[in-house]
């Protein structure tokens, strides 16, 4: 199975997440500026916070390696999930308003994060007109994906909830270059549950099936997908575009 590595002390240039996060499209010397003022710090052991709800903010983080949970709690203390963050995501933006975090995150793994000091990205955002691009499409897809999970909860049935969480997870890990058919997960099936709005109880009848069924295996943090089409099918995914998943289902 293939695995992450951490790339704690790669610089941007030399980052195999290059093309996911921020440096996309710039040249190298302005990548290289980019890496001027990143900051990396020791990686998060699991169950160690990278921030919590009512941290000043100050960075917006990208994550090289691990999964970092993003959530908060309601008024009578119910966990709410807002969602998981993969290597070459970048996650802090939901402070930027009030310049205070409203949610805490928390990593699932190890996880080595990049941290972008806000003030420092902005000044060389003003100096990068495409550097200043990326950051826009960072806050695009945050709001894009917060639609999305809403109209998950609201026009899905539990089958098509955990079937497009799985295939979601799969396309995401095969945009970053890894296998989309077999992966590492650190995920819980209780926070599976709660990110979907159903039962842990839901959760793990729905995957027993889909293992007897041979669509899908997900035992302890390995995933398997024997039968990508299915899937698809059971998620609502309209059409099947991934020509690497056939190779790697075939």
């Amino acid at each position: 199975m293939t695995e992450m590595k951490s790339a704690f002390n790669v610089n941007c240039n030399n980052c195999g997440l290059q093309k996911i996060c921020f440096p996309t499209g710039l040249t190298r010397n302005e990548v290289d500026r980019l890496d001027t003022i990143v900051e990396r710090k020791l990686p998060l052991k699991k169950n160690q916070h990278l921030f919590e709800s009512g941290d000043k903010f100050s960075s917006l983080y990208a994550i090289r390696a691990g999964v970092i949970k993003l959530y908060s709690f309601t008024d009578t203390g119910e966990e709410i999930i807002h969602g998981f963050y993969l290597p070459g995501d970048v996650l802090g933006i939901d402070a930027l308003a009030t310049k205070t975090h409203q949610m805490n995150a928390i990593a699932l793994d190890t996880t080595s994060i990049c941290n972008l000091p806000y003030q420092e990205l902005t000044n060389l955002s003003s100096e990068i007109p495409f550097l200043n691009q990326q950051v826009l499409t960072v806050m695009s897809k945050e709001v894009n994906d917060g639609r999305m999970h809403s109209e998950l909860l609201i026009k899905r049935n539990a089958d098509q909830r955990v079937a497009q969480f799985v295939w979601n997870m799969a396309e995401r890990f095969r945009n970053r270059g890894y296998s989309s058919s077999e992966f590492r997960l650190s995920i819980l099936h209780r926070d599976v549950a709660i990110y979907l709005g159903l039962t842990p109880e839901t959760v793990s009848r729905i995957l027993a099936r889909f293992n007897t069924e041979e669509i899908v295996t997900w035992k302890k943090k390995e995933v398997m997908i024997h039968d990508a089409q299915t899937l698809m099918q059971i998620a609502g995914v309209n059409s099947f575009t991934c020509g690497e998943c056939k190779k790697e289902t075939a």
